[in-house]
């Protein structure tokens, strides 16, 4: 695993890249988004690259299970002004830093508008600490969730080889064509059989987004069923540190190394979390609210 990193540090330090803001997406709950964004979080950080992770998720429940750690604070407290940001950064495993959105996160959209200008200007002094933002964010297709999924450039769709989950990604990836076409939409198949299975779960998603929505979908990697991940779940750790030599955490790597290589497109880039947000919220003022 020293070497895979080794190899992803050169890579990073060899190629200066912008900032990247990347949403983590389902269709549906159970097919191990969270653990993936932690665990791929943490690969991306072993190269020498920052990471900070948003968890845009329903509560804290998730990031409470994987890594046994609870916040009091939310980036809603951020928003009402009854904390600064550095009170809610949580130091995460493997050099990873979090950013709780908390049961808060929907209620997030709903602030004032005097809260919501001071929370963008709280958030520009995160612009310049990280080199990826990866946002986890709810499953589903909620107005939460729709809000990261129209307001960044590059997401990623996780699902799993289950026709259910297969159909509920096409679902978000149908979703993200109609509302940002623009979007660079990069998928993950989890729990996977073996390789072929992946592949032929991707090429099968990949063909119909082609027919019948015109969009071009990439396929970063798979994560095959492993045991490991379930015994790192039950102790609260990433499975990337408690079994770095395990079939996940080398599959783990392989698809940090490919995001990591991902050609940034002309356009594709937002300016910090505060351009991130100001964008979100302006969706959210003429669409949700």
């Amino acid at each position: 695993m020293r070497n895979q990193a080794e190899i992803l540090r050169k890579a990073i330090k060899d190629h200066t890249k912008p900032q990247r803001i990347i949403a983590v997406t389902s269709g549906k709950g159970g097919v191990g988004k969270s653990n993936l964004v932690i665990n791929m979080s943490i690969a991306l950080a072993s190269g020498g690259t920052k990471v900070l992770v948003i968890d845009a998720d329903i509560g804290l429940g998730n990031i409470d299970l994987l890594l046994g750690m609870t916040t009091k604070y939310t980036l809603e407290h951020v928003a009402l002004g009854e904390v600064d940001l550095k009170d809610i950064e949580v130091a995460g495993p493997g050099g990873i830093k979090i950013i709780p959105g908390g049961s808060g996160a929907q209620r997030l959209l709903r602030v004032s508008e005097e809260e919501r200008e001071a929370l963008i200007e709280k958030l520009k002094s995160l612009g310049h600490e990280a080199d990826f933002i990866i946002i986890d964010t709810g499953a589903g297709l909620s107005p939460n969730v729709l809000a990261f999924l129209t307001s960044v450039r590059e997401i990623v769709v996780v699902t799993t080889p289950e026709p259910t989950a297969v159909a509920d990604a096409y679902a978000a990836i149908k979703t993200i064509a109609y509302e940002n076409p623009g979007a660079s939409v990069m998928l993950v198949v989890n729990m996977a059989k073996n390789r072929k299975n992946a592949e032929d779960t991707a090429d099968n998603i990949s063909i119909v987004a082609r027919k019948f929505l015109a969009m071009e979908t990439d396929f970063l990697g798979f994560v095959p069923r492993d045991p490991a991940v379930i015994n790192a779940v039950i102790s609260q750790q990433p499975f990337f540190l408690a079994y770095p030599y395990s079939d996940a955490s080398r599959a783990v790597m392989r698809v940090a190394k490919r995001l990591n290589g991902q050609k940034i497109q002309e356009g594709n880039n937002i300016r910090g979390l505060a351009g991130l947000f100001s964008k979100m919220f302006h969706k959210v003022r003429h669409r949700y609210v």
